[in-house]
């Protein structure tokens, strides 16, 4: 049995069956491109894309529903060099498989291929052109046996060295897009804490924010970090001539202290963002010790016109307490629900009915977890407003978010 690397599905295959395999050709010579691709037939591969420059790159993979097993990339080609490609790759937080495939020196391709790394990259290895199948097939062997690790998924359960995530300045973020389902226009990320620690490697926010919440001073310095980071970026958007609306996690810890909305104020007048641009999102299952302090907070942030989110709706018990108590206005539908709703009829009910509560209250739905095309044409169907999802793109950096928003734009 082998994993279908786009889908996770199993099926039967041959020892040296590689045509589950989706790859990306990216060079600037089309002679290149299609010799590549007779060598790739040869090997039974026949989902090739093909890509003749940096910006033709980008288009590809950003695409809604874009995932390439494998991405063939030259380093010398006109506008944008493969360098700089690839840099953008990183910035992408792309988990295909890179391979460098160029006519300089090994030296230069064995510092490409290091920057590559250097940037969080699966690199796979490198090829002097030109390609042949003896070249390539030790990089499909290794690819078939080595799948992407699922996003959330550790090697090994570090220490909580807390201290040293502050200390050192280990904790970044990434921000993950959300569109208009109507429109399809950009309309603004979540903002989601990383932890990337030295001999660990990069750590989701479900292996670290539990236990960080637990502490009060911890929690407090994650909530201070937050919202400097976070609102420092919307404000280096807006300096530059455009808007981004950023959603950021809040614990419900951090709704106890009573100079929370002002604190928020301040920051955001600091980097010149409006209120509105800003949201907050408290967990469903997210309780407070003290819930009147928490409405107190809660109902004084949306006096000062900043935005209130109920995360991973349907998930817990208090949900319909909480949209009763807080004044949220968006209502964000759990993963757990979203994903493969199309095929699920409880899951499809779920939705359904989170939609039109959502509707009712008159706050914005908001479906998060959305990874494939039947699952998205569903819920247009049912009149959800902001979609959120690998389908749409991963988790990025504020780099890679620029090179993302200026592609979508195009589209």
């Amino acid at each position: 049995m082998k994993v279908c690397f786009h889908t996770g599905a199993c099926m039967p295959t041959t020892p040296e069956d590689f045509s589950l395999i989706r790859v990306l050709v990216v060079d600037d010579q089309s002679h290149v491109r299609t010799f590549a691709r007779k060598v790739l037939l040869t090997m039974g591969i026949t989902n090739v894309t093909e890509a003749a420059d940096g910006r033709d790159a980008l288009a590809a993979v950003t695409q809604p529903g874009a995932w390439f097993d494998l991405i063939l990339c030259d380093l010398q080609m006109p506008e944008r060099d493969g360098i700089e490609t690839i840099r953008s790759f990183g910035a992408l937080g792309l988990e295909s498989a890179i391979v460098i495939m160029s006519i300089e020196t090994e030296r230069v391709i064995e510092t490409a291929g290091m920057l590559a790394g250097a940037q969080g990259l699966r690199v796979f290895g490198t090829i002097t052109k030109p390609l042949t199948a003896e070249k390539l097939h030790p990089i499909l062997r290794r690819l078939r046996e080595v799948p992407a690790l699922p996003v959330g998924d550790n090697l090994n359960e570090p220490g909580q060295n807390f201290t040293a995530a502050f200390k050192n300045a280990e904790l970044f973020f990434q921000y993950q897009p959300k569109v208009w389902m109507r429109s399809g226009k950009f309309a603004g990320v979540e903002a989601l804490v990383r932890w990337k620690q030295p001999g660990f490697g990069l750590r989701q926010p479900e292996s670290f924010v539990p236990s960080m919440e637990q502490d009060e001073q911890y929690s407090g310095a994650l909530t201070d970090f937050t919202l400097r980071e976070t609102i420092a970026c919307a404000g280096r958007w807006q300096q530059a001539g455009r808007e981004l609306g950023i959603a950021i996690n809040l614990s419900a810890r951090a709704f106890e202290r009573l100079d929370l909305p002002e604190r928020i104020a301040a920051l955001a007048l600091d980097a010149r963002v409006p209120p509105e641009r800003l949201t907050f999102e408290v967990t469903e299952t997210d309780v407070a010790r003290d819930e009147v302090r928490m409405v107190d907070v809660a109902a004084r942030l949306r006096l000062k016109g900043f935005q209130l989110s109920i995360d991973k709706f349907g998930t817990g018990q208090s949900g319909l307490t909480k949209l009763q108590q807080l004044p949220f206005n968006e209502m964000k539908i759990d993963r757990s629900f979203v994903h493969g709703c199309s095929a699920s009829a409880k899951q499809r009910a779920v939705v359904e009915a989170s939609i039109a509560l959502a509707r009712s209250l008159e706050m914005t739905s908001v479906a998060v977890g959305i990874q494939q095309r039947p699952d998205w044409d569903l819920l247009n169907e049912l009149g959800c407003d902001k979609m959120q999802g690998f389908f749409i793109a991963r988790p990025m950096s504020e780099e890679g978010l620029e090179a993302w928003a200026a592609q979508w734009m195009l589209k």
